[in-house]
């Protein structure tokens, strides 16, 4: 009895757990409203923090295993920790009703234990400053007009630690300017401030509203502020002249510098200076610039050659507000010196054609100059004249741009020179610009001045240069390689008869032995004879010209012994075991210096004559007559030869080993299919690599080979004395692995095509459904819901199983799985003024929206600020380009402003766009 009662209590105190465990599950939704979130204090520390906690503000009890997340249409997962369920409402940019937290817990039959809704009211921020905000008109690209310089959040306080405002608010402007004098795009406000000299200050205020709106019981948010905007001050576009020495005197003349020609739209009150040094002069701005010149000239800084000098006199005017900077240009002068004369110190120069001593030489060298002018950059060289046939010397020329430490130089090879006169011209050309000398070019100014390329305006200088080529006796070439044997010509042979010509005869001259001291030797010279190893001789041939002109043939060549083959022989070997070298089999004293020539074009690669079948770089002995031949040591006429006869013999003919390559879908092979037509099929298949596939009939199942190569011995046994005939088959199985390719994403706006899924495999195929036998050859647009089969594929079209992708196209406002956004921004500005950029507005915007592809029966208008049609465009009809295509004002010029467009898709759920423009002229 005892014992049931303890049972009963037991199953009583279970229950009640039981039951206490899921009593705060399924609490359904909770809301809670936030009004003033800048003054939450959580910490209660006296310094509002933004932090509020959803189970006090839900009134749920934590329990274990709890989880809170983000699941509304405004993710605040940023702001949310997923453990405490503390929210920092300041990281929330937006004032929302859409804003829920789902507190998970696994002891929940349905996963949820309760949902809580966020109502975030409105923060509309507080001014940065008590009065004004004051801005510097930074409009620097010249034009006029307004520029968006200011995001208007910019003048809200945003300081660490506080509160930041709601972004989803609107953004009015209060003034009484009207529109043309400022943009207002959301939060980008942009004016451009006119010119009125700049006495008072050129400025302008400006008043917005900044309003958030309500949520459920939060009222609306308003907060106004005011803006100054300065025009900055301008001492505007200057000019840049380049002048050359020689035209000096066309600029000596007073000038004044605040003229257009030289300095435009610049503010009055500057100051000037030149060189860094500030002018004081009543008549600052006139100068005579033949006069600075020669100043120059005349000044200790000047030395000769110095290249180019440059006078800058800029313009400064000060700041007249505290929020600008001040502005400077400069007017530059660059004067490049002209270049001196030069010419050939006495023509003409006379050289021997080649000699000892002067092989090559320096055209430079012939040169004389302008005493502290030598010119050694910016020249070139150019052949003008040469005699018929001659070649041009090997002359360095400049014929690739590039500029050379030694192109100056004009170096010749005078061993290419044939007599007669050769003409050749020194041109010297002044450089492009200042920074080759030395000069910095960089100067100050505005980005608008209207500058000249800094090129140099100086005529470039030439000279003439002679050089005579005299005569000379030939000697003939340098002649090397030559072999002759020890019975040549009986033992005689004449020097000169050994030496190479180019065509033209050879003179007599002088031979001397350079390999033996230098010694002076007859013509005719006597060969050794009863050598062991080649002599190697070396003379030189020397003629002298009346000129005075000398000329030399270096002559070396080796002289060889008589060859000697050795004795015939004879050998017996077995097919399958070819192991021989042939010259071991030769009787007598053979020279180890011949190759071995036999049946099937054999040819050795050494006096050796090797074979071993079983090293596969080397031939296979056959049977028949193998020759030695012996040369003749490269100088003899006459080669000896000697012959191994070998017989074999030959077990049974079994052909080559084979090597196939299958596909495992494949399946299986016979391996007797493989063998060669010739190869008795006698023998058995041995299962070399252990793969277990292999039956007693040869067949090779692939079903558990994987991706390798599985290797078969055939064998056939054969008749004393050969050992048994075999040969290889190797089986090689591709398996290839199916291609990963998840379920695809594309926005509707990509138009996309069966290409522009990315696959991890270069090679595949794709297929309309599991069975198709035909691949897709073409690319077709991609539709939603749609699904294709893709496959791994070699170069031997064998393939992996097929893997099925399904296709999701998204309409715009849609969100792709990353939470990334289908949308579609238009361009903000059409300018058609023919720079091909945003000359229309581009419905096709390469990599980025494909309107006709998308969305081929879609409309869009366009209306004038007062609310017009001027512009109705669909398929069929041209880009917009700032002209009108109604009936009311067909074919006319827009004039620049902003326009408002409504883009109406026309398929399926995607909504119209609604946006503006600015045209520019």
């Amino acid at each position: 009895m005892k014992y049931f009662v303890k049972l009963l209590l037991a199953i009583l105190v279970l229950c009640l757990v039981t039951q206490l465990g899921y009593a705060q599950c399924n609490l359904g939704l909770i809301t809670i409203e936030q009004c003033d979130m800048e003054n939450v204090d959580f910490d209660t520390d006296g310094s509002p923090d933004g932090i509020i906690n959803l189970y006090q503000k839900s009134g749920v009890t934590p329990q274990a295993g709890d989880e809170w997340e983000s699941t509304g249409m405004e993710s605040a997962s940023f702001a949310l920790d997923n453990i405490s369920g503390e929210v920092r409402l300041w990281k929330l940019r937006n004032a929302s009703d859409q804003y829920f937290f789902t507190l998970k817990n696994n002891s929940c039959v349905s996963g949820e234990r309760v949902v809580v809704q966020l109502f975030l009211g409105p923060y509309a921020g507080i001014p940065a400053t008590t009065g004004f905000f004051p801005v510097c008109d930074t409009n620097d690209d010249c034009s006029v007009g307004i520029e968006i310089d200011l995001d208007l959040f910019d003048t809200l306080e945003s300081r660490q630690g506080e509160a930041l405002p709601h972004l989803n608010g609107v953004w009015e402007y209060t003034g009484s300017l009207p529109a043309s004098e400022y943009i207002l795009d959301g939060s980008s406000f942009g004016a451009t401030i006119a010119k009125n000299n700049g006495f008072p200050i050129d400025s302008k205020d400006f008043t917005f509203r900044y309003t958030v709106g309500g949520v459920g019981t939060c009222a609306t948010e308003v907060v106004n502020v005011k803006i100054t905007i300065v025009r900055p001050v301008s001492a505007g576009y200057a000019s840049e002249y380049n002048i050359c020495e020689s035209d000096i005197s066309t600029w000596d003349q007073v000038i004044d510098l605040r003229d257009d020609q030289y300095l435009n739209q610049e503010d009055d009150g500057g100051e000037w200076d030149q060189d860094g040094q500030q002018i004081t002069s009543p008549t600052d701005s006139q100068i005579n610039v033949k006069e600075v010149y020669d100043a120059f000239l005349a000044s200790p800084q000047n030395t000769p050659g110095y290249g180019c000098v440059a006078f800058l006199y800029t313009y400064r005017v000060g700041s007249r507000s505290p929020v600008c900077l001040s502005s400077e240009a400069t007017v530059v002068f660059r004067i490049f010196e002209e270049l001196k004369p030069f010419q050939q110190k006495s023509p003409p120069e006379e050289v021997c054609p080649a000699s000892d001593t002067r092989e090559q030489m320096d055209l430079f060298d012939l040169l004389e100059f302008t005493p502290n002018y030598i010119y050694t950059n910016y020249s070139a060289w150019t052949l003008e004249s040469r005699p018929v046939g001659a070649t041009d010397l090997n002359l360095q020329l400049n014929t690739d741009g590039a500029l050379s430490t030694e192109e100056h130089l004009g170096k010749i090879d005078l061993n290419d020179a044939i007599p007669g006169r050769y003409e050749f011209r020194y041109t010297v050309t002044p450089d492009k610009d200042c920074s080759a000398y030395g000069i910095q070019t960089l100067y100050g100014g505005s980005v608008c001045s209207p500058s000249l390329n800094d090129s140099n305006p100086c005529s470039s200088l030439s000279t003439l240069v002679i050089l005579d080529v005299l005569d000379f006796n030939y000697a003939g070439e340098d002649t090397s390689g030559v072999h002759l044997c020890e019975t040549f010509n009986n033992g005689e042979v004449s020097l000169r008869s050994l030496l190479r010509d180019n065509g033209s005869s050879i003179a007599t001259g002088v031979w001397t032995d350079t390999s033996n001291g230098g010694v002076v030797v007859n013509d005719i010279f006597t060969l050794p004879s009863g050598m062991i190893t080649p002599q190697n001789f070396s003379f030189t041939h020397t003629t002298t010209h009346p000129s005075g002109c000398s000329d030399s043939a270096i002559l070396e060549f080796s002289v060889y012994k008589e060859p000697d083959a050795g004795e015939d022989a004879t050998g017996v070997v077995c097919s399958d075991n070819r192991k021989v070298t042939l010259f071991s089999l030769l009787e007598g004293t053979p020279d180890p210096t011949g190759i071995w020539t036999g049946p099937f074009g054999y040819v050795s690669t050494d006096h050796l004559g090797v074979f071993d079948i079983n090293d596969y770089t080397l031939p296979i002995l056959g049977e028949g007559d193998y020759i030695y031949t012996v040369s003749g040591n490269l100088g003899c006429n006459t080669p000896d030869e000697s012959v191994v006869s070998i017989s074999i013999v030959e077990p049974v003919v079994i052909g080559n080993d084979r090597s196939e390559t299958f596909c495992k879908i494949d399946g299986s092979v016979n391996l007797y299919s493989l063998l060669d037509r010739d190869t008795p099929r006698t023998g058995v298949f041995e299962d070399t690599d252990n793969t277990g596939a292999l039956s007693q009939d040869g067949i090779v199942n692939f079903e558990t080979l994987t991706n390798n190569i599985y290797n078969y011995r055939y064998v056939l046994e054969n008749a004393l004395p050969c050992d048994q005939s075999s040969l290889n088959v190797a089986v090689q199985i591709v398996d290839l692995p199916m291609p990963v390719v998840p379920t695809q994403e594309f926005c509707i706006l990509d138009a996309a095509k069966l290409e522009d899924i990315e696959v991890d495999v270069l090679n595949y195929n794709w297929y309309e459904t599991q069975e198709s036998e035909m691949p897709i050859v073409d690319n077709p647009i991609l539709l939603d819901n749609q699904k294709y089969y893709i496959a791994t594929v070699d170069t031997d079209n064998c393939e992996s199983e097929r893997l099925e992708v399904w296709i999701k196209i998204l309409n715009t406002g849609e969100r792709f799985t990353n939470g990334e956004l289908c949308t579609l921004d238009f361009q903000d500005g059409v300018s058609p003024n023919g720079d091909n950029q945003n000359d229309t507005f581009d419905l096709l915007i390469e990599g980025v929206y494909n309107i006709p592809e998308a969305f081929p029966e879609y409309d869009l208008k366009i209306y004038n600020r007062y609310g017009s049609l001027v512009y109705e465009g669909n398929n069929n009809t041209d880009e917009f380009r700032g002209e009108s295509n109604v009936s009311v004002r067909l074919g006319d010029d827009l004039p620049s402003g902003i326009y408002f467009y409504i883009f109406t898709p026309n398929f399926e759920n995607n909504l119209p766009i609604q946006g503006s423009f600015y045209l520019s002229r």
